[in-house]
């Protein structure tokens, strides 16, 4: 009997202790992740895995505020604004999303922000109050009509998607944003924006097209072929930030909205479409095997108008010998190009 109430008694406290192990944030580490934590100014990211790893939310938010300070030296300053988060290194920038990530399931990180912030109609890297205050109610930064202060926010696994980080220096406000709203585009955009300010054109190129993979369709019938890019599929939104680089960067010489002011030009609608979409490739310079450009870099007004970008009709099913110069076409004419 004794030896029955000794086993019962045990078993209780395990269950309790098990109990309280759930409670508290005691469940099994995840295993590191598989990407690197690669740094192109040499920071430490081993601290912020850690407090990450073990579900420190607040010192973990902290953490990656000073790594911002320290990629755009504000320390002094302690806050940022819209300018520094559109100069921070691409590659920390997306060591710490991924790391937020990757030990958030998904909920927290940059591009979790970024995906909000556009869902409700915002532009990311162009900060607007309204915008700003819809963003702080759907990730839980404001309450009944006021943004919390910092110290009041849920620092915890079960906030709202999006919640953290959540700190740009100055608390949690409106006016901060003109800072993240500028992060969640330079995270996104980094390796197009990169290449378009060093005038290194068929690599913006190549990486425009990178940024349109998730429009991939896989072939149920040839499922070890690389699926091809659905053209029609690409939202609106995703071409017009990507034209918006171009049109900046190249001086109003290249983009999908200068390609399609010139496609315009080329007759009207009675003519034969392939008439006048061969009028079109001779006047960006499209007639020329891709395999053969020879605009690497250089100034854009030696460039035909309108040349970039040019890779999306791209097949990787054929191994770089297929180029589709009528991917141009496909663009959903609703899209205004």
């Amino acid at each position: 009997m004794l030896q029955k109430s000794l086993t019962w008694r045990l078993m209780v406290l395990i269950g309790f202790w098990s109990f309280q192990a759930c409670q508290f944030g005691g469940q099994q580490p995840k295993p590191d992740p598989v990407f690197n934590l690669t740094s192109y100014t040499n920071i430490n990211y081993q601290p912020l895995k850690q407090l990450l790893t073990e579900n420190r939310w607040k010192e973990a938010d902290q953490e990656t505020f000073q790594i911002l300070l320290k990629l755009s030296n504000r320390q002094a300053e302690g806050w940022l604004g819209k300018k520094d988060g559109s100069g921070l290194a691409c590659e920390d920038l997306q060591t710490i999303n991924r790391l937020w990530n990757y030990y958030s399931d998904g909920r927290f990180g940059f591009s979790q922000q970024e995906k909000i912030w556009t869902s409700l109609g915002g532009i990311i890297g162009e900060y607007t109050p309204d915008i700003a205050e819809k963003f702080g109610d759907r990730v839980g930064w404001r309450k009944g009509g006021q943004w919390l202060k910092y110290e009041q926010l849920n620092f915890s696994p079960r906030a709202p998607q999006g919640h953290l980080p959540a700190t740009t220096g100055n608390g949690v406000s409106g006016g901060v944003w003109n800072g993240v709203a500028s992060i969640t585009h330079r995270v996104k955009y980094c390796a197009v924006i990169d290449a378009l300010a060093t005038g290194q054109w068929i690599k913006a190129d190549w990486k425009t097209l990178e940024l349109f993979e998730a429009y991939r369709i896989p072939m149920e019938n040839r499922p070890h072929v690389p699926a091809p890019l659905v053209i029609s599929e690409i939202p609106c939104s995703e071409l017009q930030g990507v034209d918006r680089l171009w049109v900046k960067y190249s001086g109003g010489r290249f983009g999908l909205s200068v390609q399609g002011k010139i496609f315009k030009a080329m007759g009207n609608s009675s003519e034969k479409l392939e008439d006048r979409y061969q009028r079109f490739e001779k006047a960006v310079g499209w007639g020329i095997d891709p395999r053969e450009m020879i605009y690497e870099k250089g100034n854009p007004k030696t460039m035909p108008l309108g040349h970039f970008p040019y890779r999306l009709g791209y097949s990787y099913d054929t191994f770089g010998s297929g180029f589709d110069r009528t991917w141009r076409l496909s663009i959903n004419p609703d899209c205004g190009f």
